[in-house]
């Protein structure tokens, strides 16, 4: 995931030049592979059945693996590959966020809160975007507080990006716009939650994560 500060320029350069992929390969700073490219595109069944997974995998094939399989609710699935790249790397920033996201979703928020605050130590760039999900972390564990405080943090920059940078479209920004859905109807702004979670399905059609994020939002019509 990338970080919400300081890449507006570029992203919008990228965006008009070659959308998600460039992007991406901006964000990451790696030579892509087919997996993740395919995973660029929203395309997660495909991922899951092309990724090389076996013995001797890659880690970014493991990595897009299971973040396929956490689109499609596969959560054992996830964990396994996302343990394996942890296992080779525990210092892997960004498999350590992924890794926060699928023990959230599994519903054990405690290991969630610890793996994204370890990926932010981790990895600073990704700070803003991991206190969003925490943000959505705090909400499921019932402390609106904590939610209020975290996601007070990033909600400005998060909403210029996602009106104003991103809009829907690029699938590897769905979670963003459904977290910030279910944190802007928890507290209230019900106009806002409609539109980030019409944005969100826009974003990946074919990710299952809005039934579990959003699950009474219907696919509403972008403005």
């Amino acid at each position: 995931m990338p970080s919400l500060e300081g890449f507006t320029a570029v992203v919008l350069g990228l965006l008009a030049a070659g959308g998600s992929i460039a992007l991406f390969l901006l964000l990451r700073r790696t030579r892509v592979s087919t997996a993740v490219a395919t995973l660029g595109r929203g395309r997660f069944a495909e991922v899951l059945a092309s990724a090389q997974t076996g013995p001797g995998a890659s880690r970014d094939d493991l990595w897009a693996a299971a973040v396929a399989a956490k689109h499609l609710l596969r959560f054992a699935e996830a964990r396994t590959f996302i343990d394996r790249v942890l296992a080779a790397d525990p210092r892997d920033g960004e498999a350590r966020l992924e890794s926060g996201l699928i023990a959230a979703y599994s519903g054990d928020l405690a290991a969630a809160e610890r793996e994204l605050v370890a990926a932010a130590a981790q990895r600073s760039d990704l700070t803003e975007s991991i206190t969003l999900h925490r943000a959505w972390v705090a909400l499921k564990a019932g402390d609106r507080s904590l939610t209020r405080r975290l996601f007070d943090e990033v909600e400005a920059p998060l909403e210029t990006k996602l009106r104003s940078d991103l809009g829907s479209g690029e699938p590897l920004f769905a979670e963003w716009f459904l977290q910030a859905a279910a944190l802007w109807a928890a507290l209230g702004e019900a106009e806002k939650a409609a539109w980030a979670a019409a944005a969100g399905r826009a974003s990946a059609p074919e990710s299952l994560l809005p039934g579990l994020l959003v699950p009474d939002s219907p696919p509403l019509p972008l403005q």
